[in-house]
């Protein structure tokens, strides 16, 4: 009887070394390309991130200016939905900041309750921290006798500019300051627009939001 030998195909030891070298310098070399694609996506992602916030914040003031209602005081211009107002249940400070009003309150508000209507909202920037709003609504008995509450817009606005249109000069300019003007009596001036400052990781960018009395006819230089 003859039996046939089977003819049986397989690696060498050698040959089995040699792929698996081959295959950890592989797995190592596409482990390095994908962990620097990941890095650059993530500088990327965080650049974007930036700009989206930045985009995203100088909307919602922007879009609360266009929103805001005649400011609900009997000694209020008719016209005026922007004004300068003290807190004054606030024994912190007797600093004026930029106000407006908001007939609903908008989402990004976090109440103890639930909403009411009517909100006093107002921009205040710290050098520190970011830009932060003050809000409370009227309808709230301690209106007048509690400091408002305090919500942070961004860490990133580290800087903010007034611009006025200075109409002393034969042709107008503008002039930039770092706080309000002040008339004699102290009170402040309203300007024709602000610029937000956003600092992250060293890259800045800034966003300019035109007040609504600049919208109603004001021309723009």
């Amino acid at each position: 009887m003859m039996r046939h030998r089977k003819n049986k195909s397989g690696f060498t030891l050698l040959e089995v070394l040699l792929a698996v070298a081959l295959g950890a310098m592989i797995v190592v070399s596409m482990t390095a390309f994908l962990f620097s694609m990941a890095e650059l996506w993530g500088v990327g992602s965080n650049e974007r991130l930036f700009e989206k916030h930045a985009r995203g914040v100088s909307r919602f003031i922007e879009t609360s200016f266009q929103k805001a209602s005649q400011r609900y005081d009997e000694a209020a211009d008719a016209n005026e939905s922007l004004y300068w107002f003290n807190w004054e249940g606030d024994d912190s400070t007797r600093e004026s900041f930029l106000s407006f009003e908001l007939k609903e309150s908008p989402g990004a508000l976090i109440w103890p309750e639930s909403p009411l209507p009517h909100i006093v909202c107002s921009l205040e920037f710290d050098e520190g921290d970011g830009l932060f709003l003050r809000w409370r609504s009227r309808l709230e008995e301690d209106f007048d006798e509690e400091p408002p509450r305090r919500t942070l817009i961004s860490p990133f606005v580290k800087g903010v500019e007034y611009h006025y249109i200075n109409y002393e000069e034969e042709n107008p300019k503008w002039q930039i300051e770092e706080t309000p003007q002040q008339e004699a009596d102290d009170s402040y001036l309203m300007p024709e627009r602000i610029v937000l400052k956003f600092i992250f990781k060293g890259e800045e960018i800034k966003r300019q939001l035109i007040l609504p009395k600049v919208m109603e006819g004001t021309p723009i230089l």
